[in-house]
């Protein structure tokens, strides 16, 4: 994915959940492919101003996948989101497709 691309999904991202907080998590999970991302990866997702490090990294990432999951039940994505103890989270097929659909929509 090219940096145009990238930042097309963010802004889609960004207009579908309403933060740049999830959108930065969801765009970092769509970017692993399905493989899993650490918690570290996942908490310090911040698109717009490059990676910073958490202070703890399990429980940010924890509450920022937990706010995730509620947006994207909202709209209609629940469910998409797995959770591997002890390594991270995972957004595989054909939740990443669905979450993908549904950017292109919200980007059109």
């Amino acid at each position: 994915m090219n940096a145009l691309e990238r930042l097309g999904l963010e802004v889609a991202a960004f207009q579908l959940l309403g933060t740049r907080s999830k959108a930065a998590t969801l765009c970092a999970l769509i970017n692993a492919a399905g493989a899993a991302i650490s918690y570290d990866a996942v908490a310090n997702a911040r698109v717009w101003l490059g990676q910073h490090d958490a202070a703890n990294p399990v429980n940010v990432a924890r509450t920022r996948v937990c706010l995730l999951r509620e947006s994207l039940e909202d709209v209609g994505l629940g469910d998409v989101i797995q959770n591997l103890k002890g390594h991270g989270y995972a957004l595989p097929e054909p939740g990443r497709s669905r979450v993908l659909a549904r950017l292109v929509e919200v980007a059109a």
